[in-house]
């Protein structure tokens, strides 16, 4: 046997090989009563004035079907300006950090980079159980949408699915308020997992109508 049929030989083994240690990461997906925690504490927790709202006689409307929050990769060695990004993405490196700007201004670690890509890959969809949100008014996305563009002062608010760091810790969702007239608004909620509760830890109002 040649030495350039060993050398080739050696070269598809440890392409193979190079394949299979990418495959052991064997991430999985948030559990579906994670998510629904996760959303839980962002409605009812009073950081945002909202929940006292639910308990009025006109109760505002919630979507049960969560939207996906696009992530976006951006190759800093390939190009010197981010790539486009709409209201429902976000930078990777939003979450995860820029080159020269301090870590403690992010609030995930590198090392969840590829499991924050994996939850973007693979959740396509979300909807939350309504009988594990007791008297919330939850309704699908569509009849809020069919609702809004009927009903005269109608508002509804919706989230995006959870994006969870790899140690199951930290979390990140977008909260949206869709109202009649200029009164709509958008949060970043940043939260914690403190004594297995999910806590909000920071809010970022990110648009506002």
């Amino acid at each position: 046997m040649s030495k350039i049929i060993i050398k080739w030989i050696f070269v598809i083994f440890l392409f193979i090989f190079i394949g299979c240690q990418e495959n052991k990461n064997d991430y999985k997906l948030p559990k579906p009563h994670e998510t629904s925690s996760i959303i839980k504490a962002v409605i009812f927790d009073d950081s945002l004035g909202v929940y006292k709202d639910f308990n009025q006689k006109s109760k505002l409307s919630f979507s049960e079907d969560l939207q996906k929050l696009e992530i976006v990769s951006w190759d800093v060695k390939k190009s010197k300006f981010p790539p486009k990004v709409s209201s429902n993405s976000k930078l990777i490196q939003d979450f995860i950090g820029f080159p020269d700007v301090p870590r403690k201004f992010f609030f995930f670690s590198k090392l969840d980079s590829s499991y924050l890509q994996f939850q973007n890959k693979n959740f396509k969809n979300f909807k939350l159980e309504k009988k594990s949100f007791g008297k919330l008014n939850l309704q699908s996305l569509i009849q809020l949408k069919k609702d809004f563009k009927t009903k005269e002062y109608f508002s509804f608010f919706y989230c995006t699915i959870p994006i969870v760091s790899l140690d199951g810790k930290r979390a990140f969702v977008q909260f949206t308020l869709v109202c009649s007239g200029l009164c709509g608004e958008g949060w970043e909620i940043f939260l914690e997992k403190v004594n297995r509760k999910w806590k909000i830890v920071k809010i970022h109002r990110d648009w506002v109508s």
